[in-house]
């Protein structure tokens, strides 16, 4: 598994990092952010040959004063079709050709195609992927690894017709592409960064698998830290890493809404929590001697943001370094565990011992309110223990003799 990091905003975060705390192997370029003047950025230039570039043809905005962004920079854009254009797939398919084209032009080693997103329409999903293909297969470039965008509108990804349906077509015998990237539309409910819905996970875990089985390359773009979730049950080769919100939870709505986040102070990542605590609650935490609790070790960051005096603000490099240096841990760590049900277990370690820091917390009355609360690691302990046909009584006995020290 290799770790790519997104560039959006304050891409200069991601680029030190990979500098300073060798963090991550590769870069993708968000269309988004940068436009066509990514090749004029001092900062991005020295990293080109280990970048990709995701053109972001997810949908175009419904109003000519919605602005937001640098899509339209592209000429072969569908960004640049006039609000009331009815987008045809003659005209898409166009788009698509040559935004490869256009890829392989400027230098990039593996291109990911790009896809307009269909909100529930799986057969238009379909068509399209059978239209690239029959492209692609007269002009692959040597050389050049290619990648099939698969946007999984919540609709479709929750619909197991649908998902059956698009995996019969995306592992046909006659399909040439070397791999797929994979933005899955989460939707997590309020109060959550990360979506718990039963069917998603199940369909997103069978996507996820059976693409690595019928040995396509596979691209979790988008991941948040659901990633380690999904990595346990099989190998990804690729996972997105990124700082901000929107690069870290793929959503429809920023390429057809102009939509705000909102001010934050930010969030806590903890490794030992699996999940991130409100700023404002790290208060109550230190108040009480639980900082060694939920605190990341040997992470510069984590001791920076944590010092009694830290300003915090979402928008300040420490916060978001503190991430990307925590997760990229977590996720080479298991990722170098070769066997799936040993590498399942370590997860489900990492989960109960998650669950006993929260219980811990509970009971010195620190409880965790909204997003930092522990509303994911029972499904994802039941799920994975599910997957390796453990039921909870022998999981325990295993943890209690493989951590006898955690009790």
């Amino acid at each position: 598994m290799k770790l790519i990091q997104i560039l959006g905003h304050n891409s200069n975060w991601n680029i030190e990092s990979y500098n300073e705390q060798n963090i991550g192997d590769e870069f993708l370029i968000a269309a988004f952010t940068f436009g066509s003047h990514y090749q004029e950025n001092k900062r991005l230039l020295p990293i080109l040959s280990q970048s990709m570039i995701d053109m972001q043809f997810y949908g175009q905005k419904k109003s000519a004063d919605l602005s937001k962004g640098k899509l339209s920079d592209f000429d072969f854009h569908p960004a640049n079709f006039a609000a009331d254009d009815e987008p045809t797939n003659v005209l898409i398919l166009d788009c698509i050709k040559k935004a490869i084209e256009y890829q392989e032009a400027n230098g990039f080693a593996k291109i990911i195609i790009p896809h307009y997103y269909e909100d529930n329409d799986v057969e238009a999903i379909v068509l399209m992927i059978k239209s690239v293909n029959a492209f692609l297969k007269h002009n692959k470039h040597d050389g050049k690894e290619y990648y099939m965008t698969l946007p999984l509108a919540n609709d479709i990804v929750r619909n197991n017709d649908k998902i059956d349906r698009l995996l019969l077509e995306l592992t046909d015998m006659h399909i040439v592409f070397d791999g797929y990237f994979i933005a899955c539309e989460n939707k997590p409910e309020q109060g959550h960064k990360l979506s718990v819905d039963e069917r998603l996970i199940y369909n997103l875990s069978r996507v996820l698998r059976i693409l690595r089985a019928q040995s396509f390359k596979t691209i979790y773009a988008y991941a948040n830290w659901d990633a380690l979730f999904y990595l346990a049950q099989t190998d990804i080769d690729y996972i997105t890493i990124g700082t901000y919100e929107n690069l870290r939870n793929f959503s429809i709505k920023r390429f057809v809404e102009d939509i705000s986040g909102g001010a934050s102070e930010g969030y806590y990542f903890s490794e030992k929590l699996l999940n991130v605590i409100r700023a404002k609650d790290l208060v109550n935490i230190r108040h009480n001697g639980m900082l060694p609790l939920i605190k990341n070790d040997k992470n510069v960051f984590s001791n920076i943001i944590l010092d009694v005096d830290y300003k915090w603000n979402i928008h300040k490099p420490d916060v978001n370094k503190n991430y990307l240096l925590a997760i990229s841990r977590l996720l080479k760590e298991i990722s170098e565990i070769e066997d799936i049900r040993d590498r399942t277990l370590r997860v489900l370690a990492l989960i109960k011992q998650a669950q006993d820091r929260y219980q811990i917390l509970n009971d010195n009355y620190v409880v965790l309110q909204s997003e930092g609360r522990n509303y994911h690691l029972d499904k994802w302990m039941m799920y994975l223990l599910k997957t390796i046909q453990m039921k909870p009584a022998e999981f325990f006995e295993w943890y209690d003799a493989n951590y006898p020290n955690d009790k």
